[in-house]
């Protein structure tokens, strides 16, 4: 009754565990076209993107509690069952899958960044260049005078 009961847990581990493996890929499709993106300056589409990301976070949430309620039922038969060959094998590529991604939103980080101090050093220009078109046209609306007359 036992094995019944720690293949069963297997299954659904396995069941779970696979379902997290889609999703990842998934993620890692939206965060590359994230990373697309910025890299060729796409910003009409980037809210949208960010807007996913963020429900993949909620997402990332709930596959936790998933594992954690599977866990919570029967600790030791949980273990027997997670050191199934199949299931360490979906687990490790999730663990691989997650580093990529995790790889992937740094890159995408640091383009973001670059991109964020692109447009600062751009918007300090047009400042600077703002006030000088001020002060030449503040030159040429005073009056000039010449021996103290208009």
């Amino acid at each position: 009754m036992e094995y019944n009961a720690i293949n069963n847990l297997e299954q659904e581990l396995l069941r779970v565990l696979k379902e997290e493996y889609s999703f990842y890929q998934s993620l890692y499709i939206l965060i590359d076209k994230q990373r697309d993106l910025l890299k060729f300056e796409k910003e009409d589409k980037l809210l949208e993107v960010y807007t996913e990301i963020e429900r993949c976070h909620r997402r990332i949430q709930e596959s936790e509690q998933k594992v954690t309620a599977l866990r919570g039922d029967n600790p030791k038969l949980f273990n027997l069952a997670a050191s199934a060959p199949e299931v360490k094998k979906v687990a490790q590529c999730i663990i691989t899958l997650i580093r990529k991604n995790l790889e992937l939103v740094k890159e995408n980080e640091e383009y973001a960044t670059n991109r964020h101090d692109r447009v600062k050093e751009a918007l300090k220009e047009l400042q600077h260049s703002a006030k000088i078109v001020r002060y030449i046209r503040d030159l040429e609306v005073a009056p000039q005078f010449v021996d103290k007359k208009h």
